[in-house]
């Protein structure tokens, strides 16, 4: 290995935690590396419900409650409209339950709608709210949906229905006329912003129960404990940052899996090849090929408590999930032969396949090509088109945009639109534009720069020591080791992979 290049550590601060702590010298010196703060790295090595952070600071959750509990005491009808996606699917799966529980089980009263995203795009779609309309709904509450564009607070307006908005997503607004409920507004004082949309739902729901059933945190935390799991797997999907609160709920979600009697968890345990490190990773991908086949498949697998009816779920999910790797397969194919390549972003423009299609493939390019990536289907004169970034911010992008867009929404690093073809090239163009400027990339650091991601010597037998830093993921990366000859990682089953690092 040349040009060997080791993190300043200070020796102290990783003698202090190994003692205090009870870990090994090298696990040590990574945490000193990583959090030089006492504190932060205890609070990360263990994680505690204690250090979670009160929801009431969340921006307009107390109104958001007022207005869900006056509904509730009216005997209103209630819909969730959610994304549909793993994140949306449990986000709603714990508002769904919350409303069951607040309503006394009245499940006659609560509806779901995940959206279908071919058909509704990135708004509101009028037509099924009016439906929803026709069968007595009057309150809207979304999850992980609804804060990136005004239209949605237009169109329930419109069709005089009341509605409270809980997300994740970007929004460059701070005044709205209704509830949004989200920490990554620019007036929100929440001390976590990244947390995924069922993170916030769970914030939501905490209130709820607070306001309904006069539950203090830890009575909820415990009484729920649950919609960890759910949590979890939401916040795993939604690649968000792994530390705070999502580290929090990882940490409970996982420990959950082991002794959880939910019918979703209790079957894939007793019947698919059931890895703790590694269930996630595999549950996510079938999980969210429901939206191919039926986005409600994606909700019910969560909450039905008809051991029967998951099994037959995990059966039509796990089959759907197969042709979509197929699918996507293929796409990927046409995609690199269609693709245009620039020194920071990679567009392709192509025949439009199903949307799902489009988000995997752009993900799958944004990895292989190491820039930015956008693909566009193309149908019946209109674009249909989806982001992934780990160098600039897709969302901010797309808004400065906006004037291309039918609609658009996301968050900084996933995002997608809505467009007519007649402006494919001009935006194309702006675009190239946009990402022409050096200032968007000036704080970008280099992932083969070994002073932003140093080297710790640990020998290749004794990887298992570092499990108390797992899961590893966005905002918490799996450390570079060396044996003294070559440069290797883990992945989350703590298998060995090799790193080729040019010094």
């Amino acid at each position: 290995m040349n040009n060997k290049k080791y993190p300043i550590i200070d020796k102290v601060i990783a003698q202090k935690y190994s003692a205090d702590f009870g870990i090994p010298d090298e696990l040590a010196q990574i945490l000193a590396a990583r959090f030089p703060v006492y504190n932060d790295a205890k609070k990360f090595l263990f994680p505690k419900t204690a250090d979670l952070h009160d929801p009431w600071s969340m921006p307009d959750i107390l109104v958001a409650v007022d207005v869900i509990m006056a509904s509730v005491k009216t005997n209103d009808k209630i819909l969730i409209y959610c994304h549909d996606d793993p994140d949306g699917y449990t986000a709603a799966a714990i508002m769904y339950q919350c409303l069951l529980d607040i309503t006394k089980g009245q499940h006659e009263r609560v509806f779901v709608y995940p959206i279908v995203r071919e058909k509704d795009g990135y708004i509101f779609n009028p037509a099924v709210l009016r439906e929803f309309r026709e069968k007595g709904v009057k309150l809207i509450i979304t999850v992980d949906f609804g804060i990136s564009s005004r239209d949605n607070f237009k169109i329930a307006t419109e069709l005089g229905m009341k509605l409270v908005v809980c997300d994740h997503h970007e929004t460059i607004y701070t005044r709205f006329p209704v509830p949004a409920v989200d920490p990554k507004r620019p007036d929100s004082s929440y001390p976590f912003r990244d947390l995924a949309g069922v993170g916030v739902s769970f914030k939501l729901a905490q209130c709820l129960y607070e306001k309904a059933f006069k539950l203090n945190p830890e009575e909820f935390f415990s009484l729920k404990k649950d919609y960890f799991p759910l949590v979890m797997l939401g916040t795993l999907a939604d690649r968000v940052t792994l530390l705070d609160e999502n580290r929090i709920f990882n940490s409970y979600g996982l420990s959950m899996l082991v002794t959880s009697n939910k019918p979703w968890i209790k079957y894939a345990r007793e019947n698919i090849d059931y890895d703790i490190s590694n269930f996630p990773k595999k549950l996510i991908p079938v999980v969210g090929s429901a939206a191919y086949k039926d986005p409600n498949l994606g909700i019910e697998i969560f909450m039905n408590n008809d051991m029967v009816r998951v099994a037959e779920i995990y059966r039509i999910l796990m089959e759907v999930n197969e042709e979509r790797r197929s699918g996507v397969d293929n796409l990927m194919r046409a995609a690199i032969l269609a693709a245009k390549i620039y020194p920071r972003v990679i567009i392709s423009v192509l025949p439009f396949s199903k949307q799902h299609y489009l988000s995997s493939v752009a993900a799958r390019l944004k990895d292989q090509y190491k820039r930015t990536s956008i693909i566009i289907g193309l149908r019946n004169g209109m674009c249909f088109g989806e982001l992934r970034s780990n160098s600039v911010d897709v969302f901010k992008m797309l808004n400065s945009l906006g004037d291309f867009f039918i609609d658009f929404g996301g968050h900084c690093r996933a995002a997608g639109f809505t467009m007519s073809e007649v402006r494919l090239d001009k935006f194309i163009d702006e675009t190239l534009a946009y990402l022409s400027d050096d200032e968007l990339y000036s704080n970008i650091r280099d992932e083969k720069d070994l002073n932003v991601h140093p080297v710790f010597m640990l020998d290749r037998n004794r990887v298992e020591i570092l499990k108390p830093l797992a899961p590893f993921g966005q905002g918490n990366p799996a450390p570079l080791l060396t044996d003294g000859s070559n440069i290797y990682t883990i992945d989350n089953r703590f298998n060995i992979i090799e790193k080729e690092i040019n010094g």
